[in-house]
């Protein structure tokens, strides 16, 4: 392995390290958020609703596919941006 392959494979393991990390510090604030995502129908059951309801509870599901799936197949690792996403599609505020 030449320098250039030992730079790119150092740099991928880097980044695959860092969104993990990023997706576990983001574990802390979910807590609380799963906790209170049912008051999200107070105003109804509306679209917007479901939408935060289920990207907020199956938020720890897409870390632990992302966790298991890193090696086998790194893209993976952005399944959780869909979580990221639902939340902020739903309107939340």
């Amino acid at each position: 392995m030449d320098e250039s392959e030992e730079y790119w494979e150092t740099r991928k393991r880097r980044t695959i390290n860092g969104l993990l990390i990023a997706w576990a510090v983001l574990l802390i604030p979910w807590v609380p958020f799963a906790m209170l995502s049912g008051l999200a129908f107070d105003g109804g059951p509306t679209p917007q609703a479901y939408v935060f309801f289920w990207s907020v509870l199956t938020y720890p599901v897409a870390v632990v596919i992302a966790v298991l799936s890193r090696k086998r197949v790194p893209v993976l690792l952005l399944i959780p941006f869909l979580n990221v996403i639902g939340f902020i599609a739903s309107g939340a505020r």
